[in-house]
């Protein structure tokens, strides 16, 4: 995992500066990225930015509330279109296959490359639980706390470096040259002069992982906690400022307050919100939720970032 692209940072109504919630995290070892909902519109922010849609490999949708889900159709059609034939994943909740069945039948489209489904059984992740797992990087998963299901997301990507101990083979008079490429690529290195060598003797691993945290609509939840512990990077909703807990409580969502609680229980490198409500882009409107956010940003640990679309975030 390189850096997380915000391609929509908006809460159910798209604005001027915030389109509907979608998120894109590149790999840049393989240039591959991987998308986190996607709402309306989501193939034209995409579209705007250096992606190439050729490498799309994963789709992960939180739940099934239009705004998270209404740009997915359209996505899978604008690939086939453009003549992509790679195969993709999709992960979302139980009936995310029926929509997009009904979505692309009705309307006639073709999608000439196949793409994948898995049904996300939350009796499955009603703790936090592996979901998908492809060599050094891994998926984990569980139920949050909204009005229907919507899950949360946990990327895990181990990297292990292995670096040549120069200062070593220089001690054993071994110059830098191809020799030394046969050190990270073999068990045994036979030099020209008959000696031969361990080539773990003469390398050090380092290994590092990094991790990344995605929760869609919810209130408060406990796993949201433990998906996140001590993540890079936590991005949560924050659809409301935390004068505004009544109407956050009535629609499932989570205030500021509620965000930072997480992130803090977890003890998180950094927190981005996003989801914001549209109420807060108007001028007058915005000293809410940004007072709030300066108030707190000083007295908090992690750093708080409020998202906005094309935000980019280095992980």
């Amino acid at each position: 995992m390189n850096k997380v692209i915000f391609l929509g940072t908006s809460a159910g109504i798209p604005n001027l500066k915030r389109n509907l919630p979608a998120l894109a995290i590149i790999f840049n070892t393989t240039n591959e990225f991987w998308l986190f909902d996607c709402g309306e519109g989501t193939q034209r922010q995409i579209g705007q930015t250096n992606l190439k849609l050729s490498k799309l490999t994963n789709i992960f949708i939180s739940h099934l509330h239009g705004d998270h889900i209404f740009g997915l159709p359209g996505l899978l059609a604008t690939m086939g279109l453009l003549g992509i034939k790679k195969d993709i994943n999709i992960f979302g909740p139980m009936g995310l296959e029926n929509y997009l069945k009904s979505s692309l039948d009705y309307s006639y489209t073709h999608i000439p490359y196949s793409y994948h489904i898995y049904s996300i059984d939350k009796a499955k992740f009603l703790t936090t639980n592996l979901l998908w797992e492809n060599g050094d990087t891994a998926v984990y998963c569980a139920i949050l706390n909204h009005n229907i299901d919507s899950f949360g997301y946990t990327i895990i990507k181990k990297n292990i470096k292995r670096n040549i101990l120069v200062d070593k083979l220089l001690s054993l008079g071994i110059p830098p040259g191809p020799i030394y490429k046969k050190f990270k690529e073999d068990k045994i290195v036979n030099l020209e002069d008959g000696r031969i060598l361990a080539a773990s003797d003469f390398i050090k691993e380092t290994k590092t992982t990094k991790k990344m945290c995605y929760c869609g609509d919810t209130m408060f939840s406990p796993n949201a906690v433990s998906l996140s512990k001590g993540a890079d990077l936590l991005i949560h909703e924050a659809t409301f400022s935390s004068n505004s807990k009544g109407k956050a409580a009535q629609s499932y969502h989570s205030t500021v307050e509620d965000a930072i609680k997480v992130a803090s229980l977890a003890k998180v490198k950094k927190l981005a919100l996003t989801h914001i409500s549209s109420r807060y882009n108007a001028s007058e409107n915005e000293s809410d939720m940004y007072y709030e956010f300066r108030e707190n940003i000083n007295k908090n640990d992690p750093e708080i970032i409020i998202a906005e679309d094309f935000m980019e975030i280095k992980i």
